[in-house]
C-alpha cells in the first residue's frame, strides 16, 4: 500500500508552524500562524485536506486503470 502525505500549511505565507492556546488542545481549538500570526481555521483546513487526499486517490485510480 501507498502512503501519501498532506500537510497542513498557513493560506498566507506557507508555513507548517502553528501556535494554541493550550498544550493538548481539541480538534476544533483556534490555531495560529506561528511565523506570521494568520488565524487558521482547522475545520475548514482539514476539509480541504480530505477533499485532496480523495482527489489524489481518484487520480490514481483512474491512472491505474488505463
Amino acid at each position: 500500500m501507498t502512503q501519501m502525505k498532506f500537510t497542513l500549511r498557513c493560506p498566507q505565507c506557507g508555513s507548517t508552524r502553528f501556535k494554541t492556546r493550550s498544550p493538548r488542545p481539541s480538534p476544533d481549538d483556534p490555531v495560529t500562524c506561528a511565523q506570521c500570526g494568520t488565524p487558521v481555521d482547522v475545520v475548514a483546513e482539514r476539509k480541504r485536506l480530505e477533499e485532496e487526499a480523495r482527489a489524489a486517490v481518484e487520480e490514481r485510480r483512474r491512472d491505474r486503470a488505463k
